[in-house]
């Protein structure tokens, strides 16, 4: 018979290389170049698809791609502006 089941407070997330952490959402809170940047991705996933021969996946991947990066530099700017409230 297998072990049973231990009721109570659900596990934390534990990272074994920095112990607990807090999980933190990677979406900024207004996310504005996140949806900018999805037509220059595509732009440039449709010529790097149209240099491989395969428009569709050009034209997904670099949407994704800038989705990406529009959401690191939201996520960026709205960290620094945290951090210049804080001061």
């Amino acid at each position: 018979m297998g072990k049973k089941k231990k009721l109570g407070a659900p596990r934390e997330a534990y990272n074994p290389y920095y112990g607990k952490f807090k999980d933190e959402s990677q979406m900024a809170q207004k996310p504005f170049f996140t949806w900018i940047f999805v037509v220059p991705g595509a732009v440039i996933g449709l010529l790097v698809g149209l240099r491989v021969q395969d428009v569709g996946l050009g034209l997904i991947f670099g949407a994704i791609m800038g989705i990406a990066i529009g959401t690191l530099l939201d996520k960026w700017l709205e960290k620094r502006k945290e951090k210049k409230d804080a001061e």
